[in-house]
Formats: C-alpha cells, sequence, structure tokens
C-alpha cells in the first residue's frame, strides 16, 4: 500500500502483532515512523457514552473490547472470548512462533488468569506444568507479544530491602480473570494505567513508566507511576475496605512528594482524605474517568 501509486498513507493500522514482530528483528525504521498503541476502551474514553459506573461494570463484566463492551450480552462476551483465544493461540502465535504445545500454553493461559494480583514465580509455574522454567518464561513472552498479557514489574531504586525479582501479569481483557471481584478490580485498573502511560510514551516521548512497589517484608503497593525515575503516584486497589493502607506510610517515608491515592471499587460515596490530604481515598469508577498521569 505504499510506494505502487505514488501517494504514500499518512497511517497503517493493524490488529495483528505480526507489524510489531517484523519489526523487532528487520529494518529498524528508527526515526522514519511513530508508533501508537491501541488499547481496550477503559472508563474514561467509555464516559463519553456511559456514566463512569456502568462503563466500570461492563468492562468487568464483558471487557473494554469494543463489540462485547457494546452489545453488553454476557452470552455474547463468552462465545466472543473462546474464539479470541483460540485465534490467538491456535493461528496467531503459530504463525509467528516455532510452538507446538498449544494445550500446554492454554494451561499456563489459566494459570496465570487465577494468579492476577501475586507476584509470579517461573518456577513455580514450570513445576505445576511439568516443564523447564526458561520454556516458560520463552511462552510467557509470546503471550506479551501477543497483547494477551502484559508485566507490571517490582520497582527497587532507593528501596531499602526492596523486592527485586518476581513481575506481575495483567490482562488486556479483564473480563478474563479467573477470581473475585478484587482481582478483576485490579486488573482493570492496570489496564487503564498503562494505557494512560502508553499514551505518554506515545505521544510526548515521556520518560514514564507503571511499576508496583514492594519490600522483602511484605509491605506492597499495588501500582506505582514512575516519572525520570522516581514514583509520582501511589496506588493502592481496594474492593470494599476504606481504611487507608498502612503501607503508604512505610513508602511515603521514600518518596514524600509521591501522591498516596486508594481506589474502592465498591460501596464509596464520598473522596476521603487521611495525613493532613496527604493520602486520598477515591472512588474507583469516578477517579479513572478523569485519570490523568
Amino acid at each position: 500500500i505504499y510506494d505502487t501509486r505514488g501517494i504514500p498513507p499518512q497511517m497503517v493500522v493493524t490488529g495483528s502483532a505480526k507489524l510489531d514482530t517484523d519489526r523487532k528483528v528487520g529494518d529498524s525504521l528508527a526515526g522514519r515512523y511513530f508508533s501508537y498503541r491501541l488499547h481496550p476502551l477503559d472508563v474514561k474514553e467509555a464516559t463519553a457514552i456511559l456514566p463512569p459506573e456502568e462503563a466500570f461494570r461492563r468492562i468487568l463484566t464483558v471487557s473494554g473490547f469494543p463489540e462485547p463492551f457494546l452489545k453488553n450480552n454476557p452470552d455474547y462476551y463468552g462465545r466472543w472470548a473462546r474464539t479470541h483465544q483460540d485465534i490467538i493461540l491456535r493461528q496467531d502465535m503459530l504463525d509467528l512462533e516455532r510452538v507446538t504445545d498449544i494445550q500446554t500454553i492454554e494451561r499456563l493461559v489459566d494459570m496465570l488468569a487465577r494468579r492476577v494480583g501475586s507476584t509470579v514465580s517461573y518456577a513455580n509455574l514450570a513445576n505445576d506444568l511439568q516443564r523447564d522454567p526458561k520454556t516458560i518464561k520463552k511462552w510467557i513472552n509470546y503471550l506479551e507479544n501477543l497483547y494477551i498479557i502484559f508485566s507490571v514489574k517490582p520497582y527497587s531504586k532507593k528501596i531499602a530491602r526492596a523486592h527485586l525479582r518476581e513481575p506481575k501479569y495483567y490482562f488486556y481483557n479483564t473480563a478474563a480473570v479467573k477470581g473475585d471481584d478484587g482481582a478483576k478490580f485490579e486488573n482493570l485498573v492496570a489496564c487503564a494505567l498503562l494505557k494512560e502511560v502508553n499514551f505518554q510514551q506515545d505521544t510526548r516521548g515521556a520518560s514514564i513508566d507503571l511499576c508496583f512497589l514492594r519490600s522483602k517484608d511484605g509491605k506492597e503497593i499495588d501500582f506505582a507511576v514512575i516519572e525520570n525515575d522516581l514514583p509520582t503516584q501511589m496506588i493502592e486497589c481496594k474492593w470494599k475496605d476504606q481504611s487507608p493502607v498502612s503501607a503508604f506510610k512505610y513508602f511515603r517515608s521514600f518518596f514524600p512528594e509521591a501522591k498516596a491515592i486508594q481506589l474502592v471499587g465498591s460501596g464509596l460515596s464520598k473522596e476521603l482524605h487521611f495525613s493532613n490530604g496527604q493520602m486520598r481515598i477515591f472512588s474507583a469508577p469516578r477517579w479513572l474517568a478523569e485519570l490523568a498521569l
């Protein structure tokens, strides 16, 4: 579609991971094109047509992918989700990678869907699936390349006794998460934050990233927005608990300038303030509707 008619197009839009995969092994095209990552609908985008609470509910139950989101039918979503994953694993993966053990990879996807919100050990997964840890890590990398999952890694700089190794994995399809409401809620927030981070990276070239905070003695905050190597926002997700999380106090000793934000998925009617306004608790749908990093 380029160079043949003398009218080079301004944009190429693809729903396939193949273009991104080929870029990694071929001509880099550095400085000659800019890529923009398109994500499923989030609460902020969906509020153009729906109240925040309804958009939030739909993403939890039928995903943020446009077709099932707009149809808002659980039965349709079930059929769509089965077809969507089957096409990715049994067609796209076979096209892009030399993989034959698709059934075990399907089991891996199911296991990851049950461990959202927890750090993932390749060794433990390898033991459960009777495979080598290197193979598990390679398969997970394939799943990331095909935009089924994405990783959030621990932030380690300037934190004493920081937890340095195991990442968390989240699904672009929040409704695919197999856990309680809290796990799906955390996944929804992860997707919204990653979408905003990618937007800042793609449009401004910003030095920004998404991590989580965790110390070796178990103190943890679900997410941290990192700008220029320092956390600017610390974000904790709680489905119903409106009590301030004690870990904020610990991490604020390292990052006193970072905003401390606790999101409550259900039951919060008004914004709450603690520690002289340094820590704030929000209703998640309303906060996500106005999300801006």
